[in-house]
């Protein structure tokens, strides 16, 4: 199982840079996204197509989908540490919450070059 050691990095401090350093690529990526979708005439398949077909765009999304799971990873650790007290049940839901951040990183990586 997950257990007490169970942070992202080694250290409260690791993790907390984690946290800020996942923040900034969710952002910038948020600004690129909207500026896209603000400055595209007309919103169909093809424009949303042509947006994510470069691979350099196809790698920024990635790098936010990983950004988003460290980021959820290391708040929801903090708040199973805070709140679950049984042992057992906060362990269980760690390993919940790091298999869907798995998950959700191998489910964009295939969609992308599967």
């Amino acid at each position: 199982m997950i257990g007490m050691n169970s942070s992202f990095g080694r250290s409260g401090a690791h993790d907390w840079w984690m946290q800020r350093i996942s923040a900034l690529v969710l952002m910038l990526y948020l600004i690129f996204i909207t500026y896209s979708l603000c400055t595209t005439t007309e919103l169909n398949y093809q424009s949303w197509s042509a947006i994510f077909a470069p691979l350099w765009m196809q790698l920024f999304t990635f790098a936010a989908v990983v950004a988003i799971s460290v980021h959820a990873w290391a708040g929801l650790w903090i708040v199973s540490t805070d709140y679950l007290k049984p042992a057992a049940i906060r362990n269980l839901f760690q390993l919940i919450v790091l298999l869907a951040c798995l998950g959700f990183i191998a489910w964009t990586a295939m969609i992308f070059w599967g």
